[in-house]
């Protein structure tokens, strides 16, 4: 009986665990992080590359979002303009191929990993790293940097 009770905690944990982690971005968050891109100095060419990494939004949004963009899911690979990541490991890895990463979660912009997340409970808040920017080679327009709280 006891032997039952603790897989029970052990399977309650795991749950709790699971519910833990970063949600995928919503269409909401996908369209403010795809404005934000626009503020970039460097603006991406048209059917610039975007990949979307597992678990880090919905590629129908992000593809409605960047219309002009060659929008992918799979792993960040050099040449992409940005990548949408799911998690601060994603990020680093992203970011040292020289693109521009756009987290689900402000812990991946806390890490440096993140040039962008965006958090739109309970109001839109646009996060940004200046350390991740500066590793990716980028900047923001300064009338941006007004909008948004950088980190």
């Amino acid at each position: 009986m006891n032997k039952n009770k603790i897989v029970l905690v052990f399977t309650t944990l795991g749950l709790w665990a699971g519910a833990a982690s970063a949600a995928e971005m919503d269409a909401k968050q996908v369209t403010i992080a795809a404005k934000a891109l626009g503020f970039l100095t460097v603006k991406a060419p048209a059917g610039a590359k975007v990949v979307v990494t597992a678990g880090a939004a919905p590629v129908a949004a992000v593809q409605a979002a960047l219309p002009a963009a060659a929008v992918a899911a799979g792993d960040a690979a050099p040449g992409a303009y940005a990548v949408f990541v799911s998690s601060a490991a994603e990020g680093k890895k992203a970011l040292a191929k020289g693109t521009v990463t756009v987290g689900n979660e402000v812990a991946c912009v806390d890490a440096g990993a993140c040039v962008i997340a965006v958090e739109t409970t309970p109001k839109v808040t646009i996060y940004v790293s200046k350390a991740a920017a500066a590793a990716a080679g980028v900047e923001f327009d300064p009338n941006f940097k007004m909008m948004v709280t950088e980190k």
